[in-house]
C-alpha cells in the first residue's frame, strides 16, 4: 500500500505492508486525509522547524542520554543508532476517513462496510489502509462525505478547546489564529450562541471565517487588537479567549490576556511559548487553561489501545464521544469544512500537496484523496518483496518476528554483519518501520503478518522479539513449522505456557534458545572459571533498576508480565548458572507502599539443590549514576565481584582484575552461540529448560510478595 513519510527531511511516497486488523479494532480502507497545517508541517519543518542543535540545547536530557549510551555501549555503536533514529521514516497524518474493510475479534462496535471517520498519530496515517483501536473511530453518515468526514480530528481538538471555555449563551469570545482549528473553533463557538471575534495576520483568513458565521475580526497592524475589543465589547472586555495560533512569539498569550475583561477565561490549544507575566493574569483575576487534543482519554493506553471507555456518567465528553459530536455537526450542516479545502490532492502527488503549504497565503486545508473505489477491499497481500533473495552457502536463513527498540538497538547491528546469518525477512505491526529498517540493511520481504515469516520454507530460523505475551505462542508456532528459535526472555509469562514450550522443542528436535545473553559476557565466563569446583556459592546481585512510567508497557501484566517476570528472569538465570544448580525454593518481599507491595523495589532469595544462595536485589528508587547491576559471589575463601559487565575483581587468588571500557552483556556471543549449535559447531548455551527455570523463580518470587503476612508487635 501507498504511505506518506518523512525521511532524511523530505517528504516521500513509499510502498508498505498494510497493517493487520487487531483483536481490538478494524482496518478501514483510506478515502481522504487531512494534512494538518499546524502540527504536521511543524514537524515537517515547513513552520520554522528547530535544528538538531536547537533541539539539544532545549532538551538536554537527550543529549545525556546519549553520552551515557556511548560510555556503556561505545561510540560507534551509540553513533550507529543515533543515525539510525534520525534517518528512520517517520508516520504522517492522523485525521482520516474510510471504509471498514476487516473487524477485530470481539468488536462488535462495528461491521465491514460502515464508513468511519479515524483519529490518532500512529493510527490515522495518511496510508491507503490503516488500523484504528475502537475508540478512535466513529461512524459517518451517508450524508456526511468522507472527505468532510476527514475532519473530525481536526475538528475534536477544536471542540475539546471550546469545553475547557465553557462558554454560555451570548458570550463574546474572541479567537486568536484563524488557520484549520481557529476556523472550526470559531464556528463551534457559534453554533454555542456566542459572538465571535476573530485575529489573524491573513485578512483573507478573516473574510472567510466571517462569511462562515463570525462576527467581526480584525488583522494585527491594521488596527489595534486591543482597542478593537474593547470597542466591540463596549468597553468591558471579551468573556474569553481561544488562542489557536502557532509559532514562537512569546508574548502572544500576555497578550491574550489583555483582551479579557475581570474575571474572564483563557484557553491555549495551539503550540505558542507559555512565559506569563504574573501581573497579566492576577489583576483581573483570570482563569487559564490548557487544552490537551482531542479531549479526555488521549495519551490514556487504557482507552486509546485497549478500548476501555470512560464511563458517560463521570466523564461526558471523551475523545470519540467529541469525534461523534462534530461528525453530528457535519451531519447536520452545522459545522462546515469544505470551504476550508483549498485542494485534494491524489496520494501520489502528496509531496505536491505539502509543498502547496508553505508560504504565507497557504491554503487553510489540504486533503489527500486515495481514489476509494466502493464498496472497500482488504489488502490483498501483507508482504512486500523489496528485492530477490541471494542464494545462500552455509548461512542460516533468519525470519525475524518483532522489530522493537530493544531488536533495533541490540540485535539487528549485530546480524547484519554476522557472517553465519541472513536476514530473510522481517515482521512487525509498523509496515513503514520495517520497509526503512529493510531498506537500510538489505532484507528482501517484510511483512505485518507472521505468518509469512512462519510458513516461509525458505526460513531455517525464527528470532522472537515481539513483546512478552506472544513470546510463547510465537515460538510454539515457529517450532510446529519446523523452524530453530531464538527467543528473547522471558521465553513465557508463566511456567504452563514454559512447559508448553519445553514438551515441544523435544517433540520437535529442534533447537531452541532464550536471550539470556549475561551467560555469554566474557567477564561472567571469566568469573565462573574462578568459581569451579567451589560450592556452594553465596551470590548477591544487586539490580539498579532504575523508574518506569506508570504507563509503560513491561508493568502490564497481560503484555508485559511485570517488572520481575518480564527483566527479573535475566538474574534468576544467572544465579542459577553461577550456581551450576537448580532452584528448590524462592522467598521474596518487598518495600511498601500505602500498605501494598512494590514489585519495582525488593529482595528475593533463591535456594538451590548443592546448597548455594542467591539473594536479588531489585530496586527502582536509585540514582542513575550507580552502575546498573553488581554481582558478589562468595565461595571457598575466595570472592569474586562483577560490576556491571564492565570489570571483574577476584580476591583471595585467581586471576585478579579484568577492566574493559564498555559494557559487555554477551549479546553477540549468544548469537555465535546459537549460530554455531544450528551447524552442529557446539552444543547450545541456553536451553527452553533453562528458560522455563527462569519463570519458576520469577513466578514464584511474584506469588510470595503478595502473600498476606503477619507483622510481630515490637
Amino acid at each position: 500500500m501507498k504511505q506518506v513519510c518523512l525521511a532524511n527531511a523530505q517528504i516521500t511516497v513509499v510502498e508498505v505492508p498494510p497493517p493487520i486488523c487487531g483483536r481490538g479494532g478494524v482496518l478501514v480502507r483510506t478515502s481522504h486525509s487531512l494534512i494538518s497545517t499546524g502540527t504536521e508541517i511543524s514537524t515537517t519543518g515547513g513552520g520554522g522547524g528547530e535544528s538538531l542543535i536547537v533541539k539539544a540545547i532545549r532538551n538536554p536530557h537527550l543529549v545525556r542520554k546519549v553520552i551515557e549510551r556511548m560510555g556503556t555501549s561505545g561510540v560507534r555503536q551509540t553513533v550507529d543508532l543515533v543515525r539510525s533514529r534520525v534517518q528512520s521514516a517517520l508516520a504522517l497524518g492522523y485525521s482520516a476517513a474510510g471504509e471498514v474493510v476487516e473487524v477485530g475479534r470481539d468488536v462488535r462496535e462495528f461491521r465491514v462496510g460502515d464508513r468511519v471517520a479515524c483519529a490518532g498519530a500512529g493510527y490515522a496515517n495518511h496510508a491507503e489502509y490503516n488500523f484504528l483501536p475502537v475508540n478512535l473511530a466513529v461512524r459517518v453518515p451517508e450524508n456526511v462525505p468522507l472527505s468532510d468526514a476527514a475532519f473530525a480530528t481536526l475538528g475534536a481538538i477544536a471542540l475539546q478547546g471550546v469545553r475547557r471555555l465553557n462558554p454560555t449563551l451570548g458570550e463574546q469570545i474572541v479567537v486568536v489564529g484563524l488557520g484549520l482549528i481557529g476556523q472550526i473553533t470559531a464556528q463551534l463557538l457559534r453554533i454555542a450562541g456566542c459572538q465571535v471575534f476573530g485575529v489573524d495576520l491573513l485578512p483573507s483568513r478573516v473574510t472567510l471565517a466571517k462569511e462562515l458565521g463570525m462576527a467581526d475580526g480584525l488583522r494585527p497592524g491594521e488596527t489595534d487588537p486591543h482597542a478593537a475589543i474593547l470597542a466591540w465589547t463596549r468597553d468591558r472586555g471579551a468573556d474569553g479567549v481561544v488562542v489557536c495560533a502557532t509559532g514562537g512569539d512569546f508574548g502572544l498569550l500576555n497578550r491574550s490576556f489583555d483582551f479579557c475583561r475581570r474575571k474572564g477565561r483563557v484557553v491555549l490549544v495551539g503550540d505558542v511559548p507559555i512565559r506569563i507575566a504574573r501581573e497579566k493574569i492576577y489583576q483581573k483575576e483570570l482563569d487559564f487553561f490548557i487544552s490537551c487534543s482531542y479531549g479526555p482519554g488521549r495519551y490514556d493506553k487504557a482507552y486509546e489501545q485497549l478500548g476501555i471507555d470512560y464511563p458517560i456518567g463521570y466523564v461526558r465528553w471523551t475523545e470519540g464521544r467529541n469525534l461523534e459530536e462534530i461528525v453530528r455537526l457535519l451531519a447536520a450542516g452545522s459545522l462546515k469544512v469544505a470551504p476550508l479545502v483549498g485542494q485534494a490532492f491524489p496520494v501520489d502527488r502528496a509531496v505536491d500537496a505539502y509543498q502547496s503549504l508553505q508560504g504565507g497565503e497557504r491554503p487553510i486545508a489540504v486533503l489527500l484523496d486515495y481514489g476509494l473505489i466502493v464498496p472497500a477491499a482488504p489488502p490483498a497481500a501483507r508482504a512486500l518483496q523489496l528485492r530477490p533473495a541471494a542464494p545462500t552457502s552455509g548461512r542460516v536463513r533468519l525470519g525475524v518476528i518483532g522489530a522493537g527498540g530493544f531488536f533495533r538497538a541490540v540485535h539487528l547491528p549485530i546480524l547484519v554483519k554476522h557472517e553465519g546469518f541472513e536476514i530473510r525477512s522481517i515482521a512487525s505491526r509498523t509496515g513503514l518501520q520495517l520497509r526503512d529498517l529493510a531498506v537500510r540493511h538489505g532484507v528482501p520481504m517484510v511483512t505485518t503478518d507472521a505468518n509469512e515469516v512462519l510458513n516461509d520454507k525458505d526460513v531455517d530460523a525464527v528470532m522472537i522479539a515481539t513483546r512478552h505475551d506472544l513470546h510463547a505462542p510465537l515460538a510454539l508456532r515457529a517450532l510446529e513449522a519446523g523452524k530453530h528459535v531464538f527467543v528473547e526472555k522471558p521465553m513465557g509469562l508463566t511456567t504452563e505456557e514454559c512447559e508448553q514450550v519445553v514438551h515441544a522443542v523435544r517433540r520437535s528436535g529442534l533447537l531452541l534458545s532464550v536471550g539470556f545473553n549475561r551467560r555469554f559476557s566474557p567477564h561472567a565466563l571469566r568469573a565462573k572459571e574462578q568459581l569451579r569446583n567451589r560450592e556452594p556459592k553465596t551470590i548477591i546481585y544487586r539490580v539498579n533498576a532504575g523508574a518506569l512510567p506508570a504507563e509503560h508497557w513491561l508493568r502490564d501484566p497481560v503484555e508485559g508480565g511485570g517488572r520481575l517476570t518480564g527483566e527479573g528472569v535475566h538474574f534468576f538465570d544467572f544465579m542459577r548458572w553461577l550456581a551450576n544448580a537448580d532452584p528448590v525454593d524462592v522467598r521474596a518481599g518487598s518495600a511498601m507502599i500505602h500498605g501494598e507491595p512494590d514489585p519495582d523495589n525488593l529482595c528475593a532469595a533463591v535456594a538451590f539443590a548443592d546448597g548455594s544462595l542467591g539473594v536479588l536485589v531489585y530496586v527502582s528508587s536509585g540514582h542513575a549514576d550507580l552502575g546498573k547491576e553488581r554481582v558478589e559471589v562468595f565461595s571457598g575463601g575466595r570472592t569474586v565481584v562483577l560490576d556491571d559487565f564492565r570489570s571483574l575483581d577476584v580476591h583471595g587468588g585467581g586471576a585478579g582484575a579484568h577492566k574493559s571500557r564498555i559494557v559487555e552483556k554477551g549479546h553477540r556471543e549468544i548469537l555465535d552461540n546459537f549460530y554455531r549449535a544450528i551447524r552442529g559447531e557446539d552444543a547450545l548455551g541456553v536451553t527452553a529448560q533453562d528458560g522455563l527455570w527462569a519463570t519458576w523463580c520469577a513466578e514464584r518470587a511474584v506469588r510470595e510478595l503478595h502473600q498476606p503476612r503477619e507483622i510481630a508487635a515490637g
